[in-house]
């Protein structure tokens, strides 16, 4: 639409610190994480905003109906927590394989992971080697 802003992503950046590795790996005693499932380099997944916490998806939970484990910071700082919290309820209305869910928390700020795009993704989906490496992939699954 002539005059409508792109809306993107925010794409902050962070570090999950040792602290907070630990309790993410721990947060569930009964549903104990291994290092290797956990996001330690962040990136906020909220629509891009300048103001408020910024928060990234750190682990899957087995059991999704309890929520994901989510790191949360400030612009600036490293991560000052970690929390469960429940997915986010939305989809895009679309029928059949269009449809998609939001990928962010329950009651989150901003727009829904499908209202805005990712320019990050964006570039490496449009470029030449990554549908060169889906074709091969389609080869090779016959």
């Amino acid at each position: 639409m002539p005059g409508h802003e792109p809306r993107h992503i925010c794409a902050a950046r962070a570090r999950l610190p040792l602290r907070l590795i630990v309790l993410a790996l721990d947060i569930v005693p009964e549903d104990p994480g291994h290092p290797l499932e956990l996001v330690t380099a962040l990136r906020c997944g909220l629509e891009a905003h300048s103001a408020g916490p910024h928060f990234d998806l750190v682990r899957e939970l087995t059991d999704a109906r309890r929520g994901e484990v989510w790191a949360r910071w400030e612009n600036g700082r490293e991560p000052d927590g970690i929390s469960i919290l429940g997915d986010c309820p939305a989809d895009n209305g679309e029928p059949g394989p269009s449809n998609d869910g939001c990928t962010l928390f329950a009651e989150h700020r901003g727009g829904h992971s499908f209202e805005f795009s990712d320019p990050e993704y964006d570039a490496i989906r449009t470029s030449p080697a990554y549908e060169e490496l889906r074709e091969e992939i389609d080869n090779r699954l016959g």
